[in-house]
């Protein structure tokens, strides 16, 4: 009857429903889709008007033989019924057949959408109720841990300026260093709440930036020289003195980068860069790069770097600490002052932490204080090029000899000293620059860290000449 009929294994493929009808409404022809979604037999719908499938349409229209072919247009939603009087919302296109007097009528089943929607909103209701809940919670549990925190460091902070014994002030320092890192752990999750609530908020107020950047070097000049790492700063004098922006945040950026720098950097050099990148009226662009010689990330784990609650290695955690949260906070930080933040690294071969803000001029300090300034840093930096990271790690090779030469000279007047938590540090430095060395160098090292952890120094001293004896023997030493 129609030609098109020749392709109704296709038809039947179609997801829409498909009905033929003519002018008074018989139905000459449906699809499989229509016959299933209807729950008629195959060829039954044949047998009825089209009234029946659309009967809210047409139910002031009495008698069996009148037929309104207008009531259905293209772009209606109508309620389409199943042979159980059941019915679900389509939308329908109406066309002319290929034979006079026939039409042709598809329906889209628009329900399955209606009701993805409908659950889809009360889903996202769901969820913000869930996230206002969980803000309001870690809001109250880190108020109520940085209580006990702050009381706990200011007893020992007192403890500590009254006791002479220098192993129980070892034991207070050690606890105030806990304490630390609590509340830095406690402040970052109670940032990442607020940025999640669209609570946070960028203050401007105007700063001295150079004093800014003394006070940022100054706090981590300490664990840098403990370690026994370089520390290189340059910031280009073009950076105005007085700026408008959010110090705090922008201090914490540092922190945080600074931060993870000496964590994961045994041997090597950190190094800091500040300049301007763009300057119009009152608005100025800064742009930062903090570039360590730590242990690296990989092109794979660097996707994981920003993400909340994440770490890119398991082991990470284990080995170093942390809640995952820092860069997360940092990235939205970064965000928040109209910035971008990027990072470049390899396995191995350390890390570059790159960033630009976006700030406001203030009045110009007429008095020139950045001298000074200069001058407090240069006690830090060393202007000698460091060695890359790979040729400190290549057992046996110059640089990896001489800073392992430096780092045990440094370890025996530690050790004598009885100053543990240098040692300490030393030896896991120690550690880290003999691991491409062979097994028996490297049991040597592990069991000198060990007597040292234990601070028993016959027993380091004892290792510490084991492990100078097998350095001379392994290296020009």
């Amino acid at each position: 009857m129609f030609e098109w009929l020749d392709s109704e294994l296709l038809i039947d493929q179609l997801i829409e429903l498909l009905l033929v009808y003519d002018v008074k409404g018989h139905i000459l022809y449906a699809n499989k889709t229509a016959s299933e979604k209807l729950e008629y037999a195959r060829g039954e719908l044949e047998e009825c008007n089209i009234k029946e499938v659309f009967r809210q349409e047409f139910s002031d229209i009495k008698g069996t033989d009148f037929f309104d072919t207008g009531r259905l247009e293209s772009g209606k939603e109508l309620s389409i019924y199943r042979k159980n009087k059941s019915c679900f919302p389509t939308k329908i296109s109406v066309y002319p057949a290929e034979t006079e007097g026939t039409y042709l009528l598809l329906a889209e089943d628009i329900s399955v959408p209606r009701e993805l929607n409908a659950q889809l909103h009360s889903a996202k209701e769901e969820e913000k109720e869930n996230i206002k809940r969980q803000n309001e919670f870690t809001a109250n549990v880190t108020h109520e841990l940085r209580t006990p925190v702050n009381g706990i460091r200011g007893h020992v902070m007192s403890m500590m300026e009254k006791i002479q014994d220098e192993e129980l002030k070892k034991t207070l320092d050690i606890i105030l260093y806990c304490c630390n890192n609590m509340s830095e752990i406690i402040n970052n999750i109670l940032d990442f709440s607020k940025m999640e609530a669209g609570k946070f908020t960028i203050e401007e107020k105007e700063f001295d930036f150079y004093k800014m950047m003394d006070r940022v070097i100054a706090t981590h000049s300490n664990e840098i020289n403990k370690k026994g790492l370089r520390l290189k700063v340059d910031v280009n004098d073009r950076i105005p003195g007085m700026l408008i922006g959010d110090e705090l945040r922008l201090v914490q950026i540092l922190n945080n980068l600074l931060s993870n720098a000496v964590k994961f950097t045994m041997v090597g050099y950190i190094s800091i860069f500040a300049d301007v990148t763009m300057h119009v009226n009152d608005e100025v662009e800064l742009f930062f790069i903090v570039k360590d010689t730590g242990i690296g990330i990989s092109a794979q784990e660097q996707d994981k770097l920003f993400q909340s609650f994440s770490q890119v290695d398991a082991s990470i955690t284990r080995r170093f600490g942390g809640t995952g949260l820092g860069l997360a906070v940092t990235k939205q930080l970064v965000e928040l002052m109209h910035g971008n933040i990027f990072v470049e690294s390899e396995k191995g071969k350390g890390s570059s932490f790159s960033f630009s803000i976006k700030l406001k001029t203030g009045q110009e300090d007429t008095e020139d204080k950045r001298s000074e300034v200069f001058a407090a840093w240069s006690e830090y930096t060393d202007t000698e090029d460091a060695d890359a990271t790979e040729d400190f790690l290549q057992f046996g090779e110059e640089a990896n000899c001489r800073e392992l030469k430096k780092r045990m000279d440094k370890l025996v007047l530690s050790i004598e000293l009885g100053a543990w938590d240098k040692a300490e540090i030393l030896a896991s430095t120690i550690k880290a620059l003999v691991v491409q060395g062979d097994g028996d160098i490297k049991k040597q090292v592990l069991r000198m860290e060990m007597a040292i952890r234990k601070s028993n120094y016959d027993k380091s001293m004892e290792m510490y000449q084991n492990v100078r004896e097998m350095l001379s023997e392994q290296m020009a030493f």
